[in-house]
């Protein structure tokens, strides 16, 4: 989806417009795409494209890990906005964030109805997702296989929006993410419009936030030219930074030699400071491995031999080890 032209969306509009300009089609009632959905709202109103699908009944979409993210606390949206996206309260929030970002009206118009038709239509993506019949992959595959989230993400590297040569993952705790920062990388969080985006809730139910974020991982890693350090306070074999984003890198690696992955084992005082861990467990304030098998060994080691369960700032790290140990001790 390439915006063609601008049509101011505020809050005194009703929702009567979209800012791109539609494809034809010959059967609304009958498609669900962002292009149709899209092509409808400018010719007969958000309002009204809303009501046709609801009283058609339409499914909205065909197409259990998420990125760690806050959760959204009890005064996020607790309801749809695809009838007036400009109602949202967040979206004067992201209005500012993105323009200050340096993003056109146009651009920051059509993202935000992206994303808010995308939190609709993970409604009804998700409990399709939840047949028994299906793998735990083939799950995912259909919860991150949202064509909303997937178009607002062409934009953003049409635009730009994740671009960074400093590129940082973490795992851990979102401090970890402020730690990287300072150490002078960018985090997909820093990114040009990560910062917007991470800066919102969307709507209360994480679950219809979390396959967008999935996405944009993967786009952010996509994007990677150089080397990638990786900040590890906790290891979750389990997690999207190990089972989607490193798989991706490795298989960028193939086509890019210079995507080099740098591992940062990381452990928390007492104090509360982060520090990375050495190959001879000593706390520093550089120290990286070129393996995710050599990092975790060394965090592991720290954690075993060096930890005092007194210090409740890496009890989570300790306590996520042993589980880890326990589980692989039983398989």
């Amino acid at each position: 989806m390439r915006p063609q032209e601008h049509v101011p969306v505020s809050q005194h509009d009703q929702g009567d417009h979209a800012s791109v300009r539609p494809a034809k089609t010959s059967d609304p009632a009958g498609s669900s795409s962002p292009h149709s959905l899209l092509a409808l709202q400018r010719s007969i109103g958000n309002r009204a494209v809303v009501q046709m699908l609801q009283q058609a009944g339409h499914p909205w979409a065909q197409p259990e890990h998420t990125v760690q993210r806050k959760i959204p606390g009890p005064n996020a949206p607790d309801r749809h906005f695809t009838d007036d996206p400009a109602a949202h309260p967040e979206w004067p929030l992201f209005h500012t964030l993105m323009s200050d970002a340096g993003f056109s009206e146009k651009v920051i118009e059509n993202l935000w109805q992206l994303i808010v038709g995308g939190l609709l239509a993970q409604e009804a993506i998700n409990p399709a997702s939840a047949d028994p019949s299906l793998t735990p992959t083939e799950r995912r595959g259909q919860r991150d296989n949202n064509s909303w989230y997937l178009q607002a993400v062409e934009m953003l590297r049409e635009n730009s929006g994740f671009t960074t040569s400093k590129m940082a993952l973490w795992s851990g705790g979102l401090d970890v993410c402020e730690y990287a920062k300072a150490k002078g990388f960018t985090p997909m969080e820093f990114t040009r419009a990560g910062k917007a985006f991470n800066a919102l809730e969307y709507h209360r139910d994480w679950q219809l936030q979390g396959p967008l974020w999935n996405i944009l991982s993967k786009f952010y890693v996509e994007q990677a030219t150089g080397p990638v350090h990786i900040f590890l306070r906790t290891y979750n074999p389990e997690s999207v930074l190990i089972g989607r984003e490193v798989p991706r890198l490795q298989q960028l690696q193939q086509i890019h030699p210079d995507v080099e992955l740098l591992w940062h084992p990381l452990y928390t005082t007492p104090q509360g400071h982060i520090q990375e861990i050495s190959r001879d467990r000593k706390l520093v304030d550089d120290s990286s491995f070129s393996t995710r098998d050599e990092c975790v060994a060394a965090l592991y080691s720290y954690l075993q031999y060096h930890h005092d369960e007194s210090n409740q700032n890496a009890g989570r790290s300790y306590d996520e080890m042993n589980a880890d140990l326990a589980n692989n001790i039983s398989h």
